[in-house]
């Protein structure tokens, strides 16, 4: 979606996480980046970018949002005159979260995303895989990453970028557990790196 409104030259940034309303003036910063808000306070840089908004409209992709305080809607809400609008994606794997998330509904459009069948995942990791030049993957480890994804397709993006990093593979195995481990708590925390050590990854090969 970002590419999409960055070559259509709409404003658009995405918050890696979202826990507070510092991490959607950080996104906002960053669809404006001509906006100069060195020095100022976090009340007069918030002020200052959601005037450039309201002048040139823009969108904000605030990911893995765990948390929605009375600072942050208010601030959304007063963003309604120029952005064209604020996506917030939120993971949800258990009944109690569910009905945490009907608190945040209010005045608010919400979609459940689909899972996706297991066919389309496969074809999906076949073709990130062979968009980003990385060599075919075993069937019995692709089998063990459509299971993990669990009709994701975020969750896949995740596990395809982790797998070009070193760090999970050791005299040209994988070590598949510490991957999909790792892709999981990424997934839920906004993380980027690994988590796992050669030495970890050492460890579980050799067991």
């Amino acid at each position: 979606m970002c590419d999409d409104y960055r070559a259509r030259l709409i404003p658009c940034a995405i918050a890696a996480q979202t826990s507070g309303l510092s991490d959607i003036v950080t996104a906002l910063s960053q669809a404006y980046p001509e906006v100069d808000i060195d020095g100022l306070s976090r009340r007069a840089a918030s002020l200052r970018l959601r005037l450039t908004a309201d002048r040139l409209s823009g969108v904000l992709l605030l990911d893995h949002t765990r948390e929605l305080t009375t600072a942050m809607i208010g601030f959304l809400r007063r963003l309604r005159g120029g952005i064209v609008g604020a996506l917030l994606a939120v993971d949800i794997d258990s009944d109690f979260e569910r009905e945490r998330l009907l608190g945040w509904r209010r005045h608010a459009l919400c979609v459940r995303m689909p899972l996706i069948a297991s066919r389309g995942l496969r074809r999906h990791l076949l073709c990130e895989c062979a968009r980003r030049d990385m060599p075919a993957i075993e069937s019995k480890v692709a089998r063990h990453i459509i299971h993990a994804a669990r009709g994701r397709v975020g969750w896949l993006h995740e596990c395809v970028r982790r797998l070009q990093m070193p760090d999970y593979w050791e005299g040209g195995q994988l070590h598949i557990g510490g991957l999909c481990t790792d892709t999981e708590i990424a997934v839920r925390e906004g993380g980027c790196g690994p988590r796992m050590s050669r030495r970890s990854i050492r460890a579980h090969i050799g067991a």
